[in-house]
């Protein structure tokens, strides 16, 4: 069966879907209107973020070749020695604090010597010191050959920095003094700065900006903040990048012309990304830094509204709310009308579980059907109200639940039974009004019936004065026992607050006595077919009745609440509980008398003169 749909749902749908149908229309058509200025406009820009992005690069390019150039005329006046590590470090320093896109500079003489500095991802910076006669290093090798072949700044192939964890590009300059090669100044700029460098300079826009050195990644906002590569391969190839534009490049749609860009020297390549959506990749080659030149360029996705086009914006935005406008409407019409039904619909799921004391009657309606709908389940609330009165609320769950009346058939079960009695009632009867005796009543019935509920427990009958209550139906339930003396312990802290505030009042207390036994029942609608009665039957009743009497016979009306347990009650709470043996008992119809207990309290050390049962009572 399908899941039925909401009425507020259902409006909403329709309502909203019929102005947003519209509103859909007129946008697409304002969108034919303006494709082409689109496409042109944003050629432009590409183009115009493209120079931005190269120029950029060459301003803080030339900044580090600034720096090693200075850096090498100190060293070749001989103002500062390249071995003299206490003047050099921080003169370092200083070169690497004043640019921010440097990750580290030093230098190295030609027998292997490093001094330099490094600026970590944290912004710490610390220094690089190899001294001389260490193994060799093939990197430093190479840099030292190509910076004796060179007579300016040379911009070396990036190499993988195992202490960075990233490929590094380094600008050289040759220090040579009266002839002789002293060594070399090299200034490093890892990926991962590089790359934040280039989304800078691109403005952090919707377009993706990239640096290629061949079929190699050197730069993209992926790399500032997962740096790859290795000493293997220190640049990520194209086809294998996480950017589905770079990696299409080699299949993409190139472009003879596209708007903006004729005679700028840009290639314009058209990639399908795999949910169908299109990008433009825009690039331009550049040289100056190194043997082979860089590609630098924009991924910018095909139909990208830039803020030029504000009419177009402007437009959609207006549709936009408009759109949301009308689903708000139709969702606030859908609830208005279905309010009567979802109002029925919450008070129905209370009744199934059974929360009527706080459920109110449902107000009257204009709508014929729907005020009838309310008047016949207000009526059905008072009868659950009345029906909830007189039987257990568990057993009319059990009742709703099946939706049968034979769901409780009688049956013998294993029971906890308790039975109380206030010692002495009939003269406290006799000296106040009737009136006065059923409130008094009452209200120490419901302080008994919310200690058996907390417990699980089910009220069975109130007998005058007393009370019978069991634990084990019409659930089954465990530890039935530990439920049974747990509730004692909890009627007696409420009959002795209870009767201090009777005290202070000037009313007559209640001196409550109580018995609890274990053992089997029957249980289940017993009567006759047309008035039922959910109760127990059995033996184990009797006893129970027989304890009380016991408790109220043993103990002196000083005593507000005395709790008498048999042994298979306190056999099953045998250190849960304290208990203090009373003797026996002897019971009509038993051939052996039952062992008797006071339930004392919760447990602490045991005293001499205390006994408690040996064995805990089966399940």
């Amino acid at each position: 069966m399908k899941k039925p749909v909401a009425l507020s749902t259902l409006l909403a749908t329709v309502l909203g879907g019929i102005v947003l149908a519209g509103v859909a229309a007129a946008a697409l058509a304002g969108w034919l209107v303006v494709r082409d200025l689109t496409r042109e406009l944003l050629g432009q820009r590409a183009i115009q973020a493209i120079g931005r992005l190269e120029q950029g690069l060459r301003e803080h390019l030339a900044q580090a070749e600034h720096d090693v150039t200075s850096l090498a005329r100190l060293l070749e006046e001989g103002r500062v020695e390249p071995t003299d590590r206490t003047t050099l470090a921080p003169v370092l320093q200083v070169l690497l604090a004043s640019h921010d896109e440097l990750t580290g500079i030093g230098v190295t003489t030609v027998d292997g010597t490093v001094t330099g500095v490094l600026r970590r991802g944290d912004g710490t910076i610390e220094p690089i010191l190899q001294p001389r006669g260490t193994e060799p290093d093939p990197m430093l090798a190479r840099r030292l050959a190509l910076a004796r072949a060179a007579t300016g700044v040379v911009w070396a192939e990036p190499v993988f920095g195992g202490r960075l964890g990233e490929a590094v590009l380094f600008a050289l300059r040759p220090v040579r003094r009266d002839g002789e090669f002293l060594g070399v100044v090299a200034a490093g700029i890892s990926v991962g700065r590089l790359s934040a460098l280039v989304e800078s300079l691109s403005g952090n826009g919707e377009a993706r900006p990239f640096v290629l050195l061949g079929d190699r990644v050197l730069a993209h906002p992926l790399l500032r903040l997962v740096p790859t590569g290795s000493r293997r391969e220190p640049l990520e190839p194209v086809d294998r990048f996480a950017d589905p534009a770079l990696r299409g490049l080699g299949s993409g749609e190139r472009l003879a012309s596209y708007p903006g860009t004729a005679g700028r020297a840009v290639t314009v390549v058209r990639v399908v990304r795999t949910d169908a959506s299109s990008e433009l990749v825009l690039a331009k080659e550049i040289e100056g830094f190194g043997a082979r030149p860089w590609t630098v360029g924009l991924v910018v996705p095909e139909m990208v509204i830039h803020p030029v086009l504000m009419p177009l914006r402007l437009f959609a935005l207006v549709a936009f709310a408009i759109g949301l406008v009308a689903v708000a409407a139709a969702v606030a019409i859908g609830r208005r009308l279905a309010r009567p039904v979802v109002r029925v619909t919450a008070a129905v799921e209370r009744v199934s579980s059974l929360e009527l004391d706080a459920l109110a009657p449902l107000p009257s309606s204009r709508i014929a059907e729907l005020d009838g709908l309310a008047r016949a389940f207000n009526a059905m609330l008072s009868t659950l109200k009345a029906f909830a009165t007189y039987v257990p609320k568990s057993l009319v769950e059990r009742l709703i639940k099946a939706g049968r009346p034979d769901a409780v058939p009688s049956r013998e079960r294993d029971l906890a039974v308790m039975f109380t009695d206030i010692q002495g009632f009939t003269a406290i009867a006799e000296s106040l009004p009737p009136v006065e005796v059923a409130r008094l009543l009452n209200a120490h019935f419901a302080l008994l019936a919310r200690c058996v509920e907390e417990e699980g427990g089910t009220v069975d009958k109130y007998l005058g004065d007393g009370m019978l209550a069991f634990w084990g139906a019409p659930e089954k339930i465990k530890n039935r026992g530990l439920r049974a003396c747990r509730t004692a312990l909890a009627i007696r802290r409420a009959i002795e607050a209870d009767n201090a505030r009777k005290r202070a009042r000037g009313e007559p207390v209640f001196k409550v006595r109580i018995g609890l036994h274990r053992g089997p029942l029957l249980v289940g609608n017993i009567g006759a077919p047309g008035r039922l009665d959910y109760t127990v039957v059995g033996d184990t009743v009797n006893v129970a009745q027989r304890l009380m009497e016991l408790a109220r016979e043993r103990f002196d009306a000083t005593r507000e609440v005395a709790i008498v347990a048999s042994e298979a009650i306190a056999g099953e709470a045998q250190g849960e509980f304290r208990f203090v043996e009373l003797g026996t008992l002897a019971a009509r119809g038993r051939e052996q008398p039952i062992r008797t207990f006071e339930l004392v309290g919760e447990p602490i050390p045991v005293a001499v003169d205390e006994v408690r049962p040996e064995a805990r009572a089966a399940e």
